[in-house]
């Protein structure tokens, strides 16, 4: 989870979303998100953002970058003439300038109680059928193993 402003961005889901509520952007200005975040501080050349989010196309890609730049800073909220977020670096690139900071995510804590609640079920399932099995067994054992027992000769019972 990386922490920039009110922002926060979940790689692992990659959702962006400000005090709880989800920022939607398209796949353009997230990936552009993505690249300047990894970096924050340093110079992303336009030329690097064009690799990254166009590496095959044939689109003109300079339009590209300035409309998913835009749109991001409209997200944002940003603006190129006073940035907070994202600053321009002329004939270069662009530049984060916000601190991010990296959060450890709290999902492993509840997906260890997800499966930690999976197991107590099945194990109470698994109790619940071996008592079960037990009982009909302990009242039905006489009716199913017949006793091996050869009967007492006459002589024995006489004595």
């Amino acid at each position: 989870m990386k922490v920039f402003g009110d922002f926060q961005f979940d790689e692992t889901s990659r959702k962006l979303t400000c005090a709880g509520q989800r920022v939607r952007l398209p796949w353009q200005a997230l990936g552009l998100l993505v690249l300047l975040i990894e970096r924050p501080g340093e110079t992303v050349t336009r030329e690097e953002i064009q690799r990254n989010l166009w590496p095959t196309s044939s689109v003109e890609f300079e339009h590209s970058i300035d409309v998913a730049l835009n749109r991001l800073r409209k997200a944002l909220g940003d603006n190129s003439k006073d940035p907070r977020y994202i600053q321009t670096v002329p004939r270069n690139g662009y530049r984060f300038i916000e601190e991010v900071k990296s959060e450890t995510s709290r999902e492993p804590v509840v997906v260890h109680w997800e499966w930690t609640r999976r197991f107590k079920t099945y194990a109470a399932i698994a109790f619940f059928a071996g008592a079960v099995t037990f009982l009909i067994v302990h009242t039905r054992y006489d009716k199913v193993v017949r006793s091996h027992v050869p009967p007492m000769s006459r002589t024995t019972q006489t004595k």
